[in-house]
Order: C-alpha cells, then structure tokens, then sequence
C-alpha cells in the first residue's frame, strides 16, 4: 500500500495547496519548490511500514498527516560548528496548536518526517512501470525521502519549532529548506 501523497506531481499539490487553480499562478517554474508531510507513528496493523536513515530501520507511519508545508511558517538550514546540520521546522499558529496537541497526546511515539522535493520543472512520470519517486536511478539525485524518525518528548513540544537532523546531504537539505521557503512564500502571497 502506497500514500497517495507520494505519488502526486509536486505541482498539482503545489496547486491544490494554494485553493486550486486560482493560486498556481504563484508557483515559478525557476524556482524550486518542496512538500512536507509529518506522520505520526502508527501501528503496525494500520499503518505504511517505511525505511529511515543510514541503517534503514523499518518504522510505521500513521496514514494521514498531521502537519503540511501549510502549517509552516519558515525553514531554515543550521550549520554546527562541527560540520553536522539540521533542518529547523518553524510553524504558524495553527501548526504550532496541532504540533503541541498532537506530541504532549503522543509521548513515546515518533514524528515521522517526509519531503519531497524535485528540481526545477520536474515532471513525475506517467510511466506505470517508473520507478517509485523516492527510489531513483543510479546516479540521479533524490526527490523524495522520508528525512527523519523524531522521537516525542515527555513533554510534548510547546514553542512551536521542530529541529531535525536530516537523512539527507548537505546540498539536499539545502534545496529542501529553499523549496518548502519558496512555497511558504508562494502560499503567502495566494493569501
């Protein structure tokens, strides 16, 4: 079983995030873009098993998620003076209620994190027998990835913000905060 989340074109849930049509016209065909989807842990009798970081550990994600590039306010890339990054996830109002609900209700369970996000005037294919989006060739880049198994807090996360290390290289976390910024703004502006 497959979300359909994963196969959508990037622009057509571009569109459909922006109210339709009416929003699209937004969305730069020289800019990047990106998605976010934040799932809950789920069970493994109802729920997509799926495989994060380096080891490729098997965790069970919730079928719908609970947070959207529509519940995020900005992205932002952290340099540590050691050579390791993360992703910091800052949300909006709305985003900042649900992400406090759904981690204080959910202690011990993960906030499993996926993005996706192509490069400049991607298309996905109509090729039934294309490979998966977030498996690509040999030597292509990745357009998607499930980025991280975020275990809850005790206490659940009140400030509104997530920090995250990526499974994703530099230049990937690069263009993943570019993309889901571009977005923001592009929201924004449809607003």
């Amino acid at each position: 079983m497959k979300s359909c989340l994963l196969s959508f074109n990037i622009y057509l849930l571009a569109a459909a995030a922006l109210g339709g049509g009416c929003g699209s016209h937004y969305l730069s065909p020289n800019k990047e873009y990106a998605t976010l989807s934040i799932f809950l842990q789920g069970r493994p009798a109802d729920s997509l098993p799926v495989q994060i970081g380096p080891d490729k550990a098997t965790v069970y994600v919730a079928p719908t998620p609970v947070l959207t590039e529509d519940d995020l306010a900005k992205a932002r890339l952290v340099d540590n003076p050691d050579g390791s990054y993360a992703i910091q996830l800052t949300f909006d109002d709305n985003g900042k209620l649900v992400l406090e609900m759904q981690t204080t209700s959910n202690p011990g369970k993960s906030l499993i994190i996926f993005a996706k996000f192509p490069p400049k005037g991607w298309t996905e294919p109509k090729d039934a027998d294309a490979p998966a989006i977030e498996k690509p060739h040999p030597g292509q880049p990745r357009i998607s990835a499930w980025l991280a198994a975020f275990p809850i807090p005790r206490n659940g996360l009140a400030n509104g913000s997530l920090v995250f290390i990526p499974d994703a290289s530099h230049a990937e976390a690069e263009h993943i905060v570019r993309g889901l910024n571009n977005m923001v703004s592009a929201m924004n502006k449809q607003k």
